[in-house]
């Protein structure tokens, strides 16, 4: 197990851990926020170093997590995406330029802007996260395979079963 496995293990523990825990929950939220994000940072310090690149990873996850509870065990963005638009040909049609916009990010820190309003979206919907997944994609972000894989689970005939 690589390490940032074993750090996305350590992180969905905690999450699984606080789940019912409102008061952590609420506080992780506020990481999806510029303005409040300070206040996740107490329980995100353990996870990784407030003043590094795997930050605004590990506390978009964890602000995820706070939103939208709900697990899915394979997948990746893509396949949420796909889910998100209904998964037939018109459904993407119509949610394809989001996805296209999602695919244009840069870097990591551009893509973490764009995964709060996908994952509000989700919970909306009542669609699992693969938090684990997406952990792992934001920091592989700009290797540019994420976005290939994230393509394949939206566009592809089987929706990315990853």
């Amino acid at each position: 197990m690589s390490d940032r496995e074993m750090k996305a293990e350590k992180l969905m523990a905690f999450l699984q851990k606080n789940k019912t825990d409102r008061g952590v929950m609420a506080d992780l939220r506020a990481g999806f926020s510029e303005a409040t994000e300070y206040r996740a940072w107490s329980h995100l310090a353990q996870f990784c170093s407030l003043t590094g690149f795997d930050r605004i990873v590990v506390q978009t996850v964890a602000a995820g997590f706070a939103t939208q509870p709900e697990c899915a065990n394979k997948g990746n963005l893509g396949t949420t995406m796909r889910a998100i638009a209904g998964g037939n040909k018109d459904g993407l049609a119509s949610f394809e330029g989001r996805f296209r916009r999602l695919l244009t990010c840069s870097d990591t820190e551009e893509i973490c802007r764009f995964v709060p309003g996908i994952i509000r979206t989700a919970k909306a919907k009542g669609i699992a996260v693969n938090y684990r997944r997406l952990y792992t994609d934001l920091c592989y972000w700009n290797g540019g395979r994420t976005k290939v894989q994230w393509a394949e689970a939206y566009w592809g005939t089987a929706g990315g079963d990853q």
